[in-house]
């Protein structure tokens, strides 16, 4: 064996001993050390049994001092690891002083870590060395390992004050995506039956947000990195779906490519694999996105045979690691079940946790109402709202942009009204320079409705026939 197996492992004696003669001293220093260390952070057997047994007592409400150790030891028949009861006064004598607990404990989780990570590299030697003909899964699991590592690095208590500190400290204002309705590492799903636009509504806010365009007022923001994961349809149909929204953002100052980024995965995820995981946690890397969009939900599994429950609550929980290790708010899109009656029930396709798993629950249905033009959605709610923001009440077909959203009383104004924060970020006419509600042509240009009249809505999408949401849903000009 090389000397590099045959280093010893990392571990601080002194400083595992001094956490449990400060337990022993102080009850604060058991409730410090029960937040942060687990039994197995400690190095010697010996001390992993003392430390639960300290923690068995004061679970119970119980004294956790030398006499009480000892006698629950005694009780377990494990007395022999304490020389009779010695070696816990030698603990207690061993301690330079009681208020250092935090350094002590900093010490003990860090040589733990540590030796987590090197039974992981392990491990990640033996598959490299076994893994021939598998190279991406190996590559993936290797991940896994070492992400099992961070995960119970990370799982110590953090972010941990009085409420007075906490209200104290100044907001960040990096913590929003689209002011005044999403903030960073949110959650949102959004379920409408087939066709109801909920595709084109993801693509919408996909390149709004990255044009620096709130998406359903089009009022001036900062931009966002932005990453849509297509888990349905081909390279060529998000393609045509993508070019006119994209030469759209294009035409608003301070456009950048590199702040839009897209997947297509016609065939879907299966986010429990390993090497799936492994995928997309590399296409949110190297896109660095600030919002992904991804659907549809059902594409992002493969169900073998699992209750369902246990299988989304899987896959939830993977897209809660990525949401915080990459810092991201998720927009998700999902179908509408048929229920027993054979009706759309406007809630998450599958099991009840994606029902509870978003801050906000979007449910998008057709208009009724005669007074709304043609092709309306109404945003209602399959839960609640966790936090109060200016979410529509409606979106209706926009131009030049696919929607626009419809806010309390604006809500039955004429349709082509044009305000002027959206006059003044629409492409100007190519003829005479109008950037009076612009129209996209299929050639790439850009026309009034003055210098060509073709301003009748589609009747099979419901958008103006020279609109990017025509060219988008019907591929016709």
């Amino acid at each position: 064996m090389s000397d590099e197996f045959e280093r010893i492992h990392p571990a601080d004696i002194p400083a595992e001993q001094s956490v449990l003669g400060a337990m022993l001293l102080s009850p604060d220093a058991i409730g410090a050390a029960a937040e942060q260390v687990q039994p197995d952070d400690f190095f010697r057997p010996t001390h992993q049994e003392i430390y639960k047994a300290i923690l068995d007592l004061y679970g119970r409400g119980m004294p956790a001092d030398p006499i009480a150790v000892r006698a629950l030891l005694e009780k377990n028949g494990q007395l022999h690891l304490v020389e009779g009861g010695a070696y816990l006064h030698t603990l207690m004598t061993t301690v330079p002083t009681v208020a250092n607990i935090a350094t002590y404990i900093a010490e003990v989780v860090e040589c733990s870590t540590l030796r987590r990570l090197i039974r992981a590299g392990t491990q990640v030697v033996e598959m490299g060395y076994r893994g021939r003909g598998d190279v991406d899964g190996v590559i993936a699991e290797s991940e896994a390992a070492i992400r099992r590592v961070s995960k119970i690095a990370d799982s110590r208590i953090s972010d941990f004050s009085t409420a007075g500190a906490f209200v104290d400290q100044p907001d960040d204002r990096n913590e929003t995506i689209i002011p005044g309705v999403l903030e960073v590492q949110e959650r949102v799903i959004v379920v409408a039956s087939e066709g109801a636009g909920k595709s084109t509504l993801a693509r919408h806010v996909w390149v709004c947000v990255a044009a620096g365009l709130n998406p359903f007022s089009f009022v001036e923001i900062p931009p966002k990195r932005t990453l849509l994961v297509d888990l349905e349809n081909p390279p060529g149909l998000v393609r045509r779906k993508a070019r006119g929204l994209v030469t759209l953002g294009r035409q608003v100052p301070g456009w950048d490519d590199d702040r839009c980024w897209r997947w297509t995965r016609p065939g879907g995820l299966d986010l429990k694999r390993p090497r799936d995981q492994h995928l997309l946690d590399r296409a949110i890397a190297d896109a660095r996105p600030d919002l992904m969009l991804m659907g549809p939900l059902y594409k992002s599994f493969v169900d073998g045979g699992e209750r369902a429950e246990q299988l989304n609550s899987q896959v939830a929980a993977f897209l809660d690691q990525m949401r915080e290790k990459h810092g991201i708010a998720l927009w998700l899109e999902t179908h509408a079940p048929l229920d027993q009656a054979g009706q759309r029930s406007l809630r998450p396709m599958g099991s009840g946790v994606w029902s509870r798993w978003p801050e906000f629950g979007l449910a998008l249905k057709k208009s009724k109402d005669e007074k709304d033009p043609p092709h309306t959605l109404i945003i209602e709610r399959f839960r609640g709202d966790r936090d109060e923001r200016a979410w529509p009440d409606k979106l209706r077909r926009g131009r030049p942009w696919p929607f626009e959203g419809v806010f309390g009383e604006d809500a039955y104004t004429d349709p082509r009204s044009y305000n002027d924060t959206q006059r003044q970020h629409s492409p100007a006419c190519t003829e005479c320079g109008n950037r009076i509600a612009p129209l996209f042509a299929a050639d790439g240009s850009t026309v009034c409705t003055t210098c060509k009249a073709k301003s009748g809505r589609c009747e099979s999408c419901g958008f103006d026939v020279d609109s990017v949401g025509h060219e988008s849903n019907c591929g016709t000009p």
